[in-house]
């Protein structure tokens, strides 16, 4: 368990005759940022309740950081920090009295309390509007201070379900690059809820997809769309067809479009190969770049794979 911040085994739960998610199994490592994307309705937030023991599960079991949420809940969120799409704050209060408040709550000793809600305010770049009222802070400012109050007590595991949703494209830019200075920090473990692919990919070292309550897949982008063996894109001059050029055995060309072809390799090496049978075959290579698979393609794979599911 010391090795996994998060276990899932069968884990389901179901709302009368309704499947909010089915069968979920997946670890997340320990101080990893572990992305779990799906549209919305796909059993995301489910999830994120049940882990934190707020709902039961149907079936199946969880742990988070070594604990039962149902058994040890208070545990559990102890060490948890939790930032939602709607982030609740006390709009007469200020930015520092909402903080204030959540130390209480978190019984934070007084002697601490000012220390670590300075520290918090200065990490969401906050602190000088820490005396401001909430009621006139914009939605990105608001999503901030949520960070701050997840960050108070600083969790072991910080949760993050949909936190860029209603935002304009400069706050998401804004809210993305806070969360991806606090995945660098390392040290904790990020579990972030999103649809916004963007996100993941700049911030996730591995990610799951789920659709309609199913896990599709996790891992690497390149391992949940199946690539099998590293790849290199290549910009060519009058080839039509890969079948004329004689490739070695197990490499395999794909059009992409325009003077754009990939080539499937079977390791880095054969590279060389690659473009001497493509010279000797009259062929023009005029670039060869890594092929790095975006979220995006991955995503669409596996969700266009499994659209009936």
């Amino acid at each position: 368990m010391d090795a996994n911040a998060i276990e899932c085994r069968g884990l389901s739960r179901s709302f009368r005759a309704r499947a909010a998610v089915k069968d979920l199994t997946f670890e997340v490592p320990a101080g990893s940022v572990f992305g779990f994307l799906g549209p919305n309705g796909a059993g995301k937030t489910t999830t994120v309740r049940l882990m934190l023991g707020i709902l039961r599960p149907t079936r199946g079991e969880v742990r988070v950081l070594g604990l039962d949420p149902i058994a040890d809940g208070e545990r559990v969120r102890a060490q948890c920090g939790v930032v939602l799409d709607q982030v609740g704050l006390y709009e007469r209060l200020t930015a520092r009295q909402n903080l204030e408040f959540a130390a209480r709550v978190a019984r934070m000793p007084v002697s601490e309390r000012d220390g670590r809600i300075d520290a918090a305010l200065r990490r969401v770049d906050l602190l000088d509007r820490g005396d401001d009222r909430v009621s006139g802070f914009s939605k990105g400012m608001r999503q901030k201070l949520g960070v701050a109050r997840a960050l108070l007590t600083e969790p072991r595991l910080l949760v993050l379900d949909e936190p860029t949703a209603g935002l304009d494209p400069e706050n998401i830019v804004m809210l993305r690059e806070l969360l991806l200075s606090l995945a660098e920090e390392g040290g904790r473990t990020i579990f972030l809820c999103t649809h916004l692919l963007a996100e993941a990919q700049k911030l996730c070292d591995r990610v799951a997809i789920l659709q309609r309550g199913q896990l599709l897949a996790v891992g690497e982008p390149g391992e949940i769309a199946g690539r099998k063996g590293p790849s290199v894109r290549l910009r060519l001059a009058r080839m039509t067809s890969a079948i004329a050029v004689g490739l070695p055995a197990g490499l395999h060309m794909e059009a992409l479009g325009g003077d754009e072809w990939r080539c499937t390799l079977g390791q880095e090496e054969d590279v060389e190969k690659v473009v001497s049978a493509l010279v000797n075959a009259g062929v023009g290579v005029r670039q060869v770049t890594p092929d790095t698979l975006s979220l995006e393609e991955a995503y669409l794979q596996v969700i266009g794979g499994n659209a009936d599911a």
